[in-house]
C-alpha cells in the first residue's frame, strides 16, 4: 500500500531541492498550485499517467517517488539529513567497518540482510590478514579483494559511484533522497563509514565506528548525534558509492557456492604490496611469531602500541569467524545432505576458534578496549605465550576449515 503522507514528503524535498516554488511545478506539470499543495501534505497522490512527467522534472525514478524510504529526509541548516540512522558501535557483534556500514546501506534501501549474511556472502567472514608491524589496516578486506561485488550479486542490489567533478554534488543529492553514502576515511584512515547528512554551508555529517574516541560536541549534527566527517574532504572518490537498484539476487545455491570460493581464494592468497600483506595460515604464523619473541623484540614490532593493535586484530578475528559460524550455521540446510554436514562441522570449527581467542581476551576487554581507545595495558611474556598457544590451535582449525571446504567444493 502507498503511504501517501512520505510520497508527499518525497515530492516536497525534491521540489525544493530544484529550487522550485509550488507554483512553478504546477506549471510545469500543467496542474494546479492546490494539486501540488495536496500531494504534498498526503491528502492525494498524483494521478498515473502524470507520474513518468514528474519524475522527469525531479529527476528521479517513479520507483523512488512511491517506494516509501526506510527512514525519512529531513531539512536542516540548509541541508538535509536521513533521521535515525542507528550508531556503528564496537562490541555488537559487527566489528567489521565494512560490513557493519553496508548493512546501514542496505537498510536504507529494504534489503533485508543480517550482518552475518553480509559477511557470509561477500566472504569477508573468511578474511584475515597480517603485516609484519601489525597494523590494524589489514583487517580491512578491500586490501586483497573487492567484498562489494561479491556481496551485490548474491543480494541483489547495484551499487553507484561518484566522478571526482561531481561528488561532492551527487552524495547531497543521495542524501536528501535517503540513500546514505559509503565511504572510505570518514574520520580514521582505512576505515570505512557512512555520510547521512550535510549543511548548506558544505558540511557532511555521517557515521563511523570512531565517533565516540573522537568526541567533540561542536562536530555533532541534530539530534541523532550524526558526526562531522572530518577526512572527507581528502576520501577516495572512488571508494564512495551508494547503493542504488535492486536486481534479481542469485539462487542460493550459486550465492553459497560463491561464498566458497571466496574462502578458497583468500586462504590461498598471495603477499601483496611486496609482501607487506600476508593472508590466510601465514598471517597466523606472523602473529605467533610476534608472541613468541623476547620482550624487546616484541616492544619494537610497531610504533602504534603492539598491544592495542594486536587487540584490534584479535577482536576482527574473532568477529569474522563468528559471523562465519553463524553464516553457515544457518545456510548448511540448503546443500546437499552430505555437503551440509560437512559445513555444519566448518561451522563449529569457526565457533571454536572464536571460544579459544576469548580464552585469553574475553570480550568484555574487547569492548572497553575499543569503546575507550588509547592507551592500552601492555602484554607481559606469559600472556604473550598463552595467545600464541591458543593461536596455534585455531591456525590447526582453520587447516581443517579450509579442508573441509575444498571438499565439499570438489563434490558440489
Amino acid at each position: 500500500m502507498l503511504d501517501t503522507k512520505k510520497i508527499g514528503e518525497r515530492i516536497s524535498i525534491l521540489r525544493k531541492e530544484r529550487g522550485l516554488t509550488g507554483e512553478k511545478l504546477a506549471e510545469l506539470l500543467d496542474v494546479s498550485p492546490q494539486a501540488i499543495s495536496k500531494w504534498e501534505t498526503g491528502k492525494n497522490l498524483p494521478e498515473t499517467f502524470l507520474l513518468p512527467t514528474i519524475s522527469k522534472v525531479l529527476g528521479v525514478s517513479i520507483d523512488s517517488l512511491l517506494i516509501p524510504e526506510t527512514y525519512p529526509v529531513k531539512l536542516h541548516l540548509g541541508g538535509h539529513y536521513i533521521d535515525g540512522l542507528p550508531l556503528l558501535q564496537w562490541g555488537q557483534s559487527q566489528d567489521c567497518t565494512w560490513a557493519g556500514s553496508v548493512k546501514l546501506l542496505l537498510d536504507a534501501i529494504g534489503v533485508d540482510v543480517t550482518y552475518s549474511e553480509i559477511m557470509g556472502f561477500s566472504g569477508a567472514c573468511y578474511y584475515f590478514s597480517m603485516t609484519p608491524n601489525w597494523c590494524p589496516s589489514a583487517t580491512m578486506p578491500q586490501i586483497e579483494y573487492n567484498p562489494n561485488s561479491t556481496l551485490e550479486r548474491a543480494v541483489g542490489v547495484e551499487r553507484d559511484y561518484f566522478a571526482p567533478e561531481s561528488r561532492d554534488c551527487k552524495v547531497k543529492e543521495a542524501i536528501s533522497r535517503g540513500k546514505p553514502v559509503m565511504l572510505i576515511e570518514p574520520r580514521v584512515e582505512m576505515e570505512w563509514g557512512v555520510l547521512c547528512g550535510y549543511t548548506g554551508d558544505g558540511r557532511l555529517y555521517g557515521r563511523s565506528y570512531f565517533d565516540r574516541l573522537k568526541p567533540d560536541e561542536k562536530d555533532i549534527f541534530t539530534d541523532n548525534n550524526y558526526f562531522l566527517a572530518d577526512k572527507y574532504p581528502g576520501a577516495d572518490p572512488n571508494l564512495t558509492y551508494f547503493l542504488r537498484d535492486r536486481t534479481t539476487p542469485l539462487p542460493i545455491d550459486e550465492a553459497l557456492k560463491t561464498s566458497l570460493e571466496t574462502a578458497q581464494n583468500l586462504y590461498s592468497a598471495k603477499p601483496r604490496h611486496n609482501g607487506h600483506y600476508v593472508f590466510g595460515l601465514v598471517a597466523y604464523d606472523l602473529l605467533i611469531s610476534g608472541l613468541q619473541g623476547n620482550d624487546t623484540d616484541f616492544a619494537a614490532i610497531t610504533q602504534y602500541g603492539t598491544t592495542g593493535n594486536g587487540i584490534i586484530l584479535l577482536a576482527r578475528l574473532i568477529d569474522s569467524r563468528r559471523a562465519a559460524h553463524t553464516f553457515w550455521a544457518e545456510k548448511s540446510q540448503y546443500l546437499s545432505t552430505v555437503n551440509a554436514r560437512k559445513m555444519r562441522n566448518v561451522a563449529e570449527f569457526y565457533a571454536d576458534i572464536v571460544s579459544a581467542i576469548n580464552t585469553v581476551l574475553p570480550n568484555d576487554l574487547i569492548v572497553s578496549t575499543q569503546k575507550d581507545g588509547y592507551p592500552f595495558e601492555a602484554w607481559s611474556g606469559e600472556t604473550r605465550i598463552q595467545f600464541a598457544d591458543a593461536l596455534t590451535a585455531c591456525k590447526q582449525l582453520e587447516q581443517q576449515a579450509i579442508d573441509t571446504i575444498n571438499d565439499v567444493l570438489n563434490h558440489w
